[in-house]
């Protein structure tokens, strides 16, 4: 019989075991296995938290002597993952014409039944109206001037990501901090800790 594990799975798998289980791991495909690859802007896998893609960029750990409110630190962090995860080569640049395509990572937080459980006023903030000259929050917004309407997500082009693949990865790797980033007065259920 052959079994086959995306190293990557494995990894985890080891991350997450007690040290005995480490140990077994350790006997069956060897310690080398199961060293963390450097952070680099060559290989967008190797960013797996806010302190490796600081270290691909040669950048010093943000510490906040200010007090800032935790999703503006979070925002930023994002903002920094963001560009490791572009890696060395690729700068975004927005495309006015629209023949280029960009990726957002966009995923739910909260199960219908968790949205279902909060009140109005909760439920509510997960979307807007947009009023000129106020501002947009929550995960859609609607607006309706003049003779059209049109309903958007304004989202922050520095968090776009060149390929799916990447952004899902953005999304799902970093899911706590993205959690931090766009909860407004939310408790993030247990699941994400």
């Amino acid at each position: 019989m052959k079994v086959e594990i995306e190293e990557s799975k494995l990894q985890t798998a080891y991350a997450n075991a007690c040290d005995g289980v480490k140990d077994f791991m350790e006997s069956l495909f060897g310690k080398k296995v199961f060293e963390a690859a450097k952070p680099t802007l060559d290989d967008y896998k190797t960013i797996r938290t806010y302190e490796d893609a600081c270290k691909a960029l040669g950048e010093p750990i943000f510490e906040d002597p200010n007090n800032l409110p935790n999703h503006i630190i979070a925002l930023m962090k994002l903002e920094t993952i963001s560009r490791a995860l572009w890696g060395r080569n690729f700068q975004p640049k927005p495309d006015g014409e629209g023949s280029k395509v960009y990726w957002y990572p966009w995923f739910a937080l909260w199960t219908k039944k968790e949205v279902e459980d909060m009140n109005p006023e909760q439920r509510g903030a997960l979307l807007s109206a947009h009023a000129d000259y106020g501002a947009d929050a929550g995960f859609g917004s609607l607006f309706a001037a003049y003779r059209s309407s049109s309903a958007s997500a304004d989202i922050g082009f520095r968090l776009c990501q060149e390929t799916e693949e990447k952004a899902k990865y953005f999304g799902q790797q970093f899911i706590e901090l993205w959690a931090e980033y766009l909860k407004f007065n939310f408790t993030v259920g247990n699941r994400l800790k």
